[in-house]
């Protein structure tokens, strides 16, 4: 029995040790180093001893880094489903290595909308979507990285963006900078959903709700077409149709069970609703 017990035990780490080498061999660790608070209440399920960059990097370096995020997302609050360029630079002296991740949390501690990238070399991001990070060709010639944001279809309320960066430099022989290292954390916190006018809103009735196939989209009288999104509860959209009077359904069969939003804007207007797929 216990031979069996180790057998099995194997199979689970294998796979687990396997990820956190691709991640590392490819730049930082897709998974929450950014220091957040929902970063570090996860930690420990990781096998980490740090939600931060301090998991893997000593911060015994003296480079005066420092990190800031810049964004076009107005200061009043995200338009919900928009999508938005985020940057994060890092500054420091005298360090030839860069690196960092993003992260963003709604104050009732979830990762909310999704991320994704402007360009394929410098940035990568998870899955789904809720972390953005250097990649290894970056780190030494790249310290500000760009990325996309979509926020969420919903309003989740004040939304912070957590950031931390790292520099340094290559050890002797090459190889993965983790010791005399500086580490450096920062945050930007945009205000809930922007105001939308009355005028501004879309009504159209959806059905049948729930569903487990097909969903039909009826428009205003005065609307003929519209774009519709079917978004998760991060914010990333899954669907994208154009949909108009005499073709109006949208196929949801390929979705798992669980709550969506859709979303449709005509012209100025823009209304979203809650989906439960079955």
């Amino acid at each position: 029995m216990k031979k069996h017990a180790s057998f099995y035990a194997l199979l689970l780490i294998v796979p687990m040790a396997a990820l956190v080498l691709m991640s590392n061999s490819s730049g930082a660790p897709l998974i929450g180093v950014t220091g957040s608070p929902l970063d570090e209440a996860n930690a420990t399920s990781f096998g980490l001893t740090s939600g931060s960059c301090l998991a893997c990097h000593d911060n015994l370096g003296n480079f005066n880094a420092s990190a800031t995020i810049t964004t076009n997302i107005p200061s009043g609050g995200y338009a919900l489903g928009q999508t938005y360029t985020v940057t994060v630079t890092q500054s420091s002296t005298g360090a030839a290595d860069h690196g960092f991740q993003i992260t963003a949390e709604s104050a009732a501690g979830s990762k909310v909308g999704a991320f994704s990238l402007t360009e394929l070399i410098n940035t990568q991001v998870d899955i789904n979507g809720r972390f953005a990070t250097h990649t290894f060709a970056s780190h030494e010639f790249v310290d500000s990285w760009t990325m996309y944001w979509t926020a969420p279809a919903f309003d989740v309320g004040v939304v912070t963006f957590y950031a931390a960066v790292v520099a340094g430099n290559d050890p002797p022989g090459g190889g993965t900078t983790t010791v005399d290292t500086q580490v450096a954390f920062t945050n930007y916190v945009v205000g809930g959903v922007l105001a939308v006018n009355n005028n501004q809103l879309l009504n159209f009735s959806m059905y049948p709700n729930p569903s487990d196939g097909q969903v039909t989209l009826q428009l205003p009288s005065d609307a003929n077409k519209a774009q519709v999104s079917v978004f998760d509860y991060l914010g990333k959209s899954l669907i994208q149709k154009q949909i108009s009077t005499s073709n109006n359904t949208i196929d949801v069969s390929n979705l798992s069970a669980g709550i969506y939003f859709v979303r449709i804007q005509t012209g100025s207007k823009v209304g979203t609703k809650k989906l439960v797929v079955r």
